[in-house]
C-alpha cells in the first residue's frame, strides 16, 4: 500500500512538473489555431493566470539616452482563473525596466499595463524577462537621437529615427523633404516631396506646398526621357509612351539597397522593399488613412504627381509611396486611402513620396 501511494504521489508530481515546464499556453479565444507562447502559473501574490505573448504591445517611443515617461510602457494580454492581487516585474535591462503592482477583481482576458522607468543607454533590440510566476519574453527597439541632417530642394532637412514595435524596422521620421513629423494624415507641412521612381535627389521632386490639397513643383516639366541615370536637370519628365518610365532603357537598380545608384535617403538607409511595406499595412489597427497616421509612423496623404502632365493629383485624399521593388517595367509603390490600404504597382514616370528604411 505504501509503495502505492509513493507511486501515486511520483504520478502527481510528474503531472506538475510537465505543465510547469510547458511554456506559454495558446490563447483560448485561438485555440488550434495559433501557438502562442505565454506562461501558467500563479501570480505573485496570489492570483492565478496565464500571460498570452501575442497579446503584447509595446508603447512609446524609445531612444537612447532619453529618459522615459508615461508614454513608454508594455501592455500584457492575461487570461485570469482566480481573482486576487499581483506583482508583475521585469528584468533590467540596457538602464531601464517595467513593473506594476494591482488586483485582478474578474477572471477572463484581462489586459494589464506596465510602465517603463529609467533611461535607455544604447541603441539596440532589448530582450525584457515578465516575472509572471514563470516567464515571459518581449522586446524593445531602441533608437537614436541624433539628428539626420540632409540638404535637397536647397533645404537642409532634420530627420530622426523611430523605430515599429510590431515589425522591428527602424525609419526615418518623416518623408523625404519634409518639414516636420505629421500632426495629421493631410498635414500638408508633412507631405514632403515626390519623386520619380529611380531618380536622383535633382530638385526635379521637389513641391511648394501651400495646403492640404495645394501644391505647387518647383520647376518645370519637359517630355525627353532620359538615357542615363542622371538626366542633368531638375525638370519633371513626362511621358506618354510605353515603358512610362522617365529612363529609357529602363535600369532596375537605380534604387536597390543603401548603394543603389540613385539612392536618395541618408547613409544607413534605404528605399523600403514591397515585402517591408505589407508588413507595415499588416500592423496599422486599420488598413487605411486612419491606420497610415495612427501609426508611430504617422504616413500622410501628399497624393501624387502623374506621368502624362506632371500634375498634382489627390492631395489630401491618398498616400502613395515608392518600394525599391520592381514588377516587370513598373515598380510597387504603398498605397491608401480612407477605405483601403495595400501595395500596388505603377509606372516609374509618377511622382510618389518617399519614406527611407533603416538597413
Amino acid at each position: 500500500m505504501k509503495t502505492k501511494k509513493l507511486l501515486n504521489l511520483g504520478l502527481i508530481l510528474a503531472f506538475a512538473l510537465s505543465m510547469s515546464i510547458m511554456g506559454c499556453k495558446k490563447d483560448i479565444e485561438e485555440i488550434q489555431t495559433i501557438p502562442e507562447s505565454g506562461h501558467n502559473g500563479v501570480l505573485k501574490a496570489g492570483a492565478v493566470g496565464t500571460i498570452v505573448s501575442s497579446g503584447t504591445k509595446i508603447n512609446g517611443d524609445y531612444r537612447a539616452g532619453v529618459a522615459l515617461n508615461s508614454s513608454n510602457s508594455v501592455t500584457l494580454k492575461v487570461i485570469v482563473t482566480a481573482i486576487g492581487t499581483y506583482n508583475i516585474a521585469s528584468n533590467t535591462v540596457n538602464g531601464y525596466s517595467y513593473a506594476k503592482s494591482g488586483t485582478f477583481t474578474a477572471t477572463g482576458i484581462q489586459y494589464v499595463t506596465l510602465p517603463a522607468s529609467g533611461t535607455p543607454v544604447a541603441t539596440g533590440i532589448n530582450t525584457f524577462m515578465v516575472t509572471f510566476g514563470t516567464t515571459c519574453s518581449f522586446t524593445v527597439v531602441v533608437v537614436s537621437n541624433v539628428p539626420i541632417v540632409q540638404t535637397s530642394c536647397n533645404i537642409s532637412y532634420t530627420y530622426y529615427e523611430v523605430a515599429n514595435q510590431v515589425t522591428k524596422k527602424i525609419w526615418l521620421d518623416r518623408n523625404l523633404g519634409a518639414s516636420r513629423v505629421a500632426q495629421s494624415a493631410n498635414d500638408y507641412q508633412a507631405y514632403g516631396s515626390l519623386y520619380q521612381w529611380g531618380r536622383l535627389a535633382d530638385n526635379h521632386q521637389c513641391i511648394t506646398w501651400t495646403g492640404p490639397n495645394a501644391g505647387t513643383p518647383v520647376n518645370g516639366t519637359t517630355t525627353t526621357t532620359s538615357s542615363s541615370n542622371t538626366p542633368g536637370h531638375s525638370l519633371f519628365i513626362k511621358t506618354t509612351q510605353s515603358p512610362w518610365d522617365w529612363r529609357v532603357p529602363q535600369n532596375n537598380n537605380l534604387w536597390q539597397g543603401v548603394t543603389g545608384i540613385n539612392n536618395p535617403c541618408p547613409p544607413g538607409f534605404r528605399l523600403p522593399t514591397s515585402a517591408e511595406f505589407t508588413a507595415e499595412v499588416n500592423s496599422w489597427a486599420t488598413k487605411n488613412t486612419a491606420g497610415a497616421f495612427g501609426s508611430i509612423l504617422k504616413w500622410t496623404t501628399a497624393g501624387y504627381r502623374d506621368f502624362p502632365n506632371g500634375q498634382i493629383y489627390q492631395a489630401g485624399t491618398i498616400g502613395g509611396y515608392w518600394s525599391s521593388t520592381i514588377s516587370s517595367t513598373k515598380a510597387t509603390a504603398l498605397w491608401f486611402s480612407a477605405s483601403q490600404g495595400y501595395t500596388v504597382s505603377d509606372f516609374r514616370a509618377v511622382g510618389y513620396s518617399v519614406r527611407c528604411i533603416k538597413n
